[in-house]
């Protein structure tokens, strides 16, 4: 059981994640009980918050329209509501972002 990701239906998860911005590369870090996610960009006009969000994205394979920002904008914590269009287990989905 990790505790950064939370299920809250069958189709929705809330991923709790540290964001390391004007990271030299872009990788995710598992480290311990925290996901940690370096990114590229810096948070200037929100560019660190789109190139989390496309991140998320891609390693998902769900469109941007099923990743939102719920609380942490302008925060390294953020929380991050995942809806997906079937039913993933947590496994899977930690997988995905991991890997």
């Amino acid at each position: 059981m990790r505790n950064y990701l939370e299920k809250e239906t069958d189709l929705s998860f809330l991923l709790r994640v540290y964001v390391k911005t004007n990271a030299r590369k872009q990788e995710i870090i598992e480290n311990g009980e925290t996901l940690v996610i370096s990114l590229r960009a810096k948070p200037i006009q929100n560019k660190a918050n789109r190139e989390l969000i496309g991140l998320l994205k891609k390693k998902l394979q769900i469109s941007v329209n099923q990743v939102q920002i719920i609380s942490g904008l302008k925060s390294t914590n953020k929380v991050i509501k995942l809806e997906f269009l079937e039913y993933l287990r947590e496994e899977d989905i930690v997988n995905k972002i991991i890997n």
